[in-house]
C-alpha cells in the first residue's frame, strides 16, 4: 500500500458513483440481524462497541475501538489491541498489525462476522445482470406467465475449462438478443432467461449457441427448461435447468435417492403417519408448499405399499394442456396413458389443484372405473387447499372427495429449521458427487447462521440450488459467506440492509440483552433434556428436535460437560 492508512478520510461508508470497476459492501452478520454497508473507494471505516465508530455494534465481546479496516486498492485490516481479538478464519491477528484482506474472507470479532464482498463488473459484459436479479426476474416472469397463460424458457451454458469464460462470455453476449436476461451462475456458467419462448424454441436457441460457440475450442453445454412443463417456480426452473447440464433431469425436492431427511419432530411424526397409511388402498391428499418435499412424501408412501414393485406414473398437472389430457390420461388409438402404465401401482397426480376444469371430468370418469378395469392407488399433491378452491367452483367438489381419502400436510422448510444443516450436508455430498469432487466442503458456522435465519420461500428445493452453487463456487474445505446469495438471505433478518449513508449506531439492533436471554434459556433447554433422557445425547437431541452433532457443537459452546449415560 502506498502512503499511509491513517492518510485516508474517514467518512467511508456510503456509496461512491466514481469508483471504478465495481462495488464493495460491508456486511456485518450477528446473532438475530444483518446489515450491509456500502464502501466507498478509499477511507478509514472503525469498527467497534463504541458509537464514536462508523461501524458501532452493540456486542459484550468487541472492545469499544476494536479495529480498523484501510480502504483503498487492496483492503487492509487492523486490530487496534482488542481484549479478545480479531479472527481471519482460524488465524488471530498480531494487535497493531496490519494484515490484507481479501475479499469474501471472513473475519470473527466477538459473536460477529464482517465480511467484505466486491463485485466486478466487466466493461464487456455490460448486459450481464447478477444472478440475485436474474432470480428475481425469473420470479416475476413466473408470476406472470402463470397469470396470463404464456412461457417462457431458461438455458444453463456451461464451458470447459473455465479459463476460457471471458471469451465465451463476450461470445454468448453477443449472439443473444437485447430482450434476453443473461447472469453468471459461477464462473464458467452462465444462465440465459428467454422470455416469450417455448420449449421447441428454446432448443432451437440453445442447437443456435452451441453452434455460435463452436469456435471457441473449448467445451460447451447447453440445456433448457421450459415453463411450465419443467417447473412453474424459479427454484424449481433454475434447479432442473442446472442440472440438465450435468447430464440428468432433476426431478427431486431433497435427495429420494437416499431417502428422505427426517429430523425435526413433526417430520418424524407426520412420516409414522405415512409408515400407517402406505399399507392401504386409501387414495392420499399431500398438501403443502411448492419445494417443501411433497413428491418425496408420494413416493414414500408408494414405496411402503403393497405396490412397490409395481409402477409409480407421475403426471404434471400444471403442465398438462386440456388438449392432450385424453391422450396423456387415457392414450391413443393403440391404448396405453398413464392410467394404464400405472395398473396395479401408484398415480401420481402432481399439483392437481391446477388441473383445467375439463380435465377434471376427465380424470373424475377413469376414476370411476377403478375397481373395474383399474387397479391403481391416487396420490395427489397441492400446493394450495382444495377445499376454498371447492367452494370457489375451481375445483370439483366429487373429484376432490374422490382424491382425499386421508390429507397429509408437509410443513415447509421455516418450521423445521433443525433439518437445514443435515439436508446442507447432503445436498453438498450429491453435489460434489455429480461433479466428481472428492471432498465435501463442510458449511462455516457464520454461513449456517444466516441459512438458518432465512424463511426459505422456495423451501428444501430452494436450499439445494444454493448449496449446489455454494459447492462450484467453493475451492476450499468450507462453505463460508461469500459463497451465498447474501443479498437475498440476509434480507430476512431483524435489520434491513442499509443502502446511502451508514445509520447512526442507535439504528444497529442491539444484542446484549436479547444474547444474554437466548444463551440462558438454550443452555437450560439442554439441560432439562439430558436430564430427562438420563445423559443420553441421542435422545436429548431428538427430544430438542436438532441433530446429534448440533446438540455435541452447543455443549461445547456453552461450556457444558459431555455426559455419560445414566
Amino acid at each position: 500500500m502506498s502512503g499511509s492508512p491513517e492518510d485516508a478520510p474517514e467518512a467511508t461508508v456510503r456509496r461512491d458513483s466514481r469508483a471504478a470497476g465495481g462495488r464493495r459492501t460491508l456486511q456485518v452478520l450477528g446473532q438475530g440481524f444483518h446489515a450491509s454497508y456500502p464502501l466507498a473507494s478509499e477511507g478509514r471505516v472503525t469498527i467497534g462497541r463504541s458509537s464514536e465508530n462508523l461501524v458501532a455494534i452493540d456486542d459484550l465481546e468487541i472492545s469499544r475501538h476494536h479495529l480498523v479496516l484501510h480502504v483503498r486498492e487492496t483492503i487492509s485490516l487492523e486490530d487496534l489491541g482488542s481484549s479478545n481479538g480479531t479472527w481471519v478464519g482460524d488465524r488471530q491477528l498480531e494487535p497493531r498489525s496490519i494484515t490484507t484482506l481479501h475479499a469474501g474472507e471472513p473475519v470473527r470479532i466477538g459473536s460477529t462476522t464482517l465480511i467484505v464482498l466486491e463485485r466486478a463488473v466487466e466493461p464487456s459484459s455490460r448486459r450481464l445482470w447478477s444472478y440475485d436479479y436474474f432470480e428475481a426476474r425469473v420470479d416475476e416472469e413466473c408470476r406472470r406467465a402463470a397469470r396470463s397463460g404464456t412461457v417462457f424458457a431458461l438455458l444453463h451454458i456451461r464451458c470447459q475449462p473455465p479459463t476460457a469464460a471471458g471469451v465465451v462470455e463476450r461470445r454468448l453476449v453477443a449472439l443473444l438478443p437485447d430482450l434476453d436476461v443473461v447472469a453468471r451462475y459461477v464462473p464458467g456458467e452462465w444462465q440465459v432467461l428467454l422470455v416469450g419462448a417455448d420449449e421447441a424454441q428454446a432448443a432451437a436457441v440453445a442447437a443456435r449457441l452451441g453452434v455460435g460457440l463452436s469456435d471457441v475450442r473449448v467445451g460447451v453445454r447447453v440445456a433448457a427448461a421450459a415453463f411450465p412443463i419443467d417447473g412453474t417456480t424459479a427454484d424449481a426452473l433454475v434447479t432442473a435447468v442446472a442440472a440438465r447440464v450435468d447430464g440428468g433431469d432433476d426431478d427431486d425436492d431433497d435427495g429420494r435417492a437416499q431417502g428422505p431427511v427426517v429430523e425435526d419432530p413433526a417430520m418424524r411424526e407426520l412420516y409414522r403417519l405415512v409408515e400407517r397409511v402406505a399399507p392401504s388402498r386409501l387414495n392420499v391428499l399431500v398438501l403443502g408448499e411448492t419445494g417443501s418435499g411433497k413428491d418425496v412424501l408420494a413416493e414414500e408412501l408408494h414405496r411402503r405399499s403393497g405396490r412397490a414393485d409395481r409402477p409409480l406414473r407421475r403426471i404434471e398437472c400444471a403442465a398438462l394442456p386440456p388438449a392432450r389430457a385424453h391422450e396423456v390420461l387415457f392414450g391413443g388409438d393403440d391404448g396405453g396413458g398413464a392410467l394404464a402404465a400405472a395398473q396395479g401401482g401408484t398415480l401420481l397426480l402432481d399439483e392437481v389443484g391446477q388441473l383445467a376444469p375439463e380435465v377434471q371430468a376427465r380424470l373424475l370418469v377413469a376414476l370411476d372405473e377403478q375397481g373395474v378395469a383399474l387397479d391403481l392407488r391416487v396420490v395427489a399433491t397441492s400446493n394450495r387447499d382444495l377445499e376454498p378452491e371447492v367452494a370457489a367452483g375451481r375445483f370439483r367438489e366429487d373429484l376432490y372427495f374422490r382424491l382425499d381419502g386421508i390429507t397429509l400436510t408437509v410443513p415447509p422448510l421455516r418450521r423445521r429449521p433443525s433439518e437445514i444443516e443435515p439436508l446442507c450436508e447432503r445436498f453438498l455430498q450429491e453435489a460434489a458427487q455429480g461433479s466428481a469432487r472428492a471432498e465435501v466442503p463442510t458449511v462455516a458456522d457464520a454461513a449456517l447462521a444466516m441459512l438458518s435465519g432465512y424463511p426459505w420461500p422456495g423451501n428444501v428445493r430452494e436450499l439445494r440450488n444454493v448449496m449446489r452453487r455454494a459447492l462450484l463456487l467453493c475451492d476450499g474445505d468450507e462453505i463460508q459467506l461469500a459463497h451465498l446469495p447474501i443479498d437475498k438471505l440476509g434480507a430476512a433478518f431483524a435489520a434491513p440492509s442499509q443502502e446511502g449513508s451508514l445509520p447512526p449506531a442507535a439504528t444497529v439492533p442491539p444484542l446484549r440483552e436479547v444474547k444474554e436471554k437466548y444463551v440462558q434459556a438454550e443452555r437450560q433447554r439442554i439441560i432439562d433434556a439430558l436430564e430427562r433422557c438420563h445423559g443420553n445425547q441421542t435422545e436429548a437431541a431428538k427430544l430438542l428436535g436438532v441433530a446429534r452433532r448440533t446438540l455435541i457443537k452447543r455443549l461445547d459452546a456453552y461450556g457444558l460437560p459431555r455426559p455419560r449415560k445414566k
